[in-house]
């Protein structure tokens, strides 16, 4: 008898070591997943940033060349205030479900703002020809499928974290870690 208990000692102390490595690699794997959502985060938010610029000279040059739009101005740079506002929200943990939900709110605002003012700049035709105008605005368009790509590598880092945090048994580790489920964009 005396010798099955240390063989079971060594057993169960082998079996500890196995398990505490495995916590160690499921730990790391999850961070470095993390981090990819944090690395593709710093492409949106760049993107982000010099979109913003865009717009303010866009707003600027159509708040002096159209008078009769400023309200239309004033809806757009409100509407890009907020973007920042969330984009703010997300740089400290991008990986946050809640705040990438309401950048992701803030940004269809913005769209929907862009969307509007552009038809309304299009249809004046001495606006819309007006070079600084539609030099501002065609930057803007150059920005559509830059933001899409950026966002789409977000989604599919924050798709890869979810999938590893929700894998058994790692969905174990979860809780413990306070490993939560990451937002889309």
């Amino acid at each position: 008898m005396s010798s099955s208990a240390p063989a079971t000692q060594w057993a169960l102390v082998a079996g500890l070591v196995v398990c505490a490595f495995w916590m160690l690699g499921a730990h790391n794997r999850v961070v470095g997943l993390r981090s990819a959502i944090g690395e593709a985060w710093s492409q949106v938010d760049a993107l982000f940033e010099q979109r913003g610029q865009v717009i303010t000279v866009l707003a600027q040059v159509l708040w002096d060349r159209w008078p009769n739009g400023r309200g239309a101005v004033d809806a757009l740079r409100s509407a890009q205030q907020q973007l920042q506002v969330a984009v703010q929200a997300v740089r400290p943990r991008p990986a946050r479900a809640v705040t990438a939900a309401s950048l992701a709110s803030a940004e269809a605002a913005l769209n929907a703002t862009v969307a509007r003012v552009l038809n309304q700049v299009e249809s004046d035709a001495a606006l819309h020809a007006h070079e600084s105008v539609a030099t501002q605005m065609l930057a803007l368009f150059e920005f559509g499928p830059q933001l899409i790509e950026a966002r789409q590598r977000f989604n599919r880092a924050a798709t890869a974290y979810n999938d590893a945090i929700a894998q058994f048994p790692t969905s174990l580790l979860a809780p413990v870690f306070r490993f939560e489920a990451a937002g889309s964009l």
